[in-house]
Formats: structure tokens, sequence, C-alpha cells
């Protein structure tokens, strides 16, 4: 079951086009990382799922309701936090808990408390006397305290120390696992995201370039080092649709592969490095593919490559639920 279905969505502001034909579904449960550069165009995104933001055209539904009809009751099953989003400046914790409990017929005191202690948030202090990152684990507490069937994050973790934000990942982790909640989340902490997500995506110039289960990515993109006999190592000058990104530093190569196959791999590199001398195979982590994908400029044939496997192993999926 889809909670987000999203067709052919575009967003113009002006002339300029913030968000270019994007598709794509998130299944209930899943916890879905959006990636992308600064401009990509996630806080958009989030901000039309949420219906604050009419799109210009296209598709998007959110709890089986498109998304510019979203009402109070729909709301109320949803949390949000942003970066920079602005709270009761004279309120105490206190007093914003208590106007914001009502709202929300899920909401659940203990887990507020427990949240409180946890983020060593004062409720009898004011709003506006909170750091910028208490006044985000205040905003944080008055997301999840109602247990929302969908909870959408855009930079939660601003402001945060490690240790709370570790501790909030792990959190996520264990209640949305354990009560089924969706959760789309966009952040430049990718290593809080890949032990988070379990689906990711990657916005580039207002175009989804890459969405895919977590495990594919991790499964799927190596990092291929080469040294040759050469002063300057010398790149193929035809590369394959499934080179993502390369640099090279005298006689040193570096190739991010989006293929898992490692002894595949080992033949290529035979055919492209005639003079190496040593090859090594390691496994290339999120940051490391959002890093490359950024680079790059555009997500170019590597990227075409990644989302014609993505379709095949969704369908794939799709046979295997139906059987």
């Amino acid at each position: 079951m889809s909670v987000i279905h999203v067709r052919n969505l575009t967003h113009e502001y002006g002339k300029h086009v913030a968000l270019r034909d994007v598709s794509f579904d998130i299944e209930a449960g899943s916890v879905y990382a959006l990636l992308g550069p600064n401009g990509s165009g996630k806080t958009t995104l989030l901000q039309i799922l949420m219906g604050l933001l009419p799109q210009t055209s296209g598709q998007v539904n959110v709890l089986n309701t498109s998304a510019s009809a979203l009402t109070a009751a729909h709301r109320a099953r949803m949390g949000y936090v942003a970066e920079g989003v602005r709270l009761p400046s004279s309120m105490t914790l206190a007093q914003l808990e208590k106007y914001v409990a009502p709202l929300y017929p899920t909401w659940d005191n203990t887990l507020a408390n427990a949240l409180r202690d946890r983020f060593q948030l004062d409720p009898s202090r004011r709003i506006r006397t909170l750091s910028r990152g208490e006044h985000m684990k205040a905003a944080m507490l008055c997301a999840l305290a109602p247990r929302p069937e969908l909870l959408i994050m855009d930079e939660p973790f601003t402001g945060m120390d490690a240790v709370v934000k570790d501790d909030l990942v792990r959190g996520v982790l264990e209640m949305s696992g354990r009560e089924g909640w969706t959760v789309v989340i966009a952040s430049h902490d990718l290593a809080e995201l890949e032990l988070l997500a379990d689906w990711v995506g990657f916005l580039h110039n207002g175009r989804l370039q890459l969405h895919e289960p977590m495990e594919s990515v991790r499964s799927r993109y190596r990092w291929l080092e080469v040294i040759t006999s050469s002063r300057e190592a010398e790149l193929p000058r035809v590369k394959p649709a499934d080179w993502v990104w390369s640099e090279s530093a005298g006689p040193r190569v570096r190739v991010l592969l989006a293929e898992p196959d490692e002894e595949l791999l080992r033949r290529r590199a035979d055919e492209w490095f005639p003079d190496a001398q040593r090859v090594e195979l390691h496994d290339a982590s999120l940051r490391d593919v959002f890093v490359a994908l950024t680079r790059q400029g555009h997500a170019g044939r590597g990227a075409a490559s990644a989302l014609e496997k993505t379709a095949t192993v969704q369908s794939q999926t799709t046979r295997a639920g139906a059987v």
C-alpha cells in the first residue's frame, strides 16, 4: 500500500522549474531518505507532500488523498519537522505541549515525557530562550509524541550533538519499526540516513535521478582502485553505463561503479587498465554515492542504468507479491 503516490509532478516558481516530472511511490512502513545537493528541490517536494505548497502539475496523493485536499483529520495522522520551523516564542515548552496535544487524538503523554527527558528539555523554559538545537528538539517532541502514521522531516538533526542525534535515530528506528510508521527524511547527515533508511531517492536539478532500496545501493556500488605502471594512468575513452565517477592522480585511478559483480569488475579492470599492477575493490558508502553523483553534476548514464535496474527490481517485487 502506497502512503505517498507521486506521478509526473512539476513545480515552477515563475520561470524557475524546481521539480521536473517527478514520479515515485513510498510504501507503508518505509523509512525513505531523500538526498540531493542544496537547491535540488527537496524542501519544495516535502512541502508539497504536506499540502503546504500546491504543485504546478501532476498527481500527488498522501494517505490516499490529494495533497491539496488534506484535512485537519489527515494532518492529525502526520508529523512534520523542518529546519527553521517557528514555534510560539512566548510559550513555555509545557504550554506548547498543552496547546498542541488536543490537535492530535493519538497524543501520547508518556512518550512526550520520555522525549523531553531524552532531549534534556526544561518544560518551564520559554521557547525564545532555547538554543537552535533545543528549538529543533522541541519541534521533534511535538511531531513524535502523537505517534504519526506519516512523519516528514526536513533537516531534523540541525544543531544536535552526535549523542542526541544517534539517540534520536535509534528511537525513530525503534518506534517506526514497532508501530509501522512511514518516515520521509531529507538530511545532509548521510551516516545517520544510511543507518535509518531502507529506501533512498536522489534529486538533482529537480529531477529524481535515483529511487531504490538502500540495500540495493549498498550491494551494487563499488569502488575500483587501480595502480598502473604508467606515470599517468589513462582512462578508457568510452565509459560504460555503470561508470558513475572517476578520479586519478599519477598512476592511481579510483572509479565508482554501479555493478555488484566483483568478478566482472576485475575482468573489466584488466580490459580498461592492461598495465595494472594492483586492483582492489571496496564497498561504497551512501556518502560516496551522494558525493559522486553531486560532483558529476547530473546523474548521466550511470544513474540511467541505476533506474533501469531499479525498475527491474520493483517489477520483480511486484510480481512476487502478486504470487
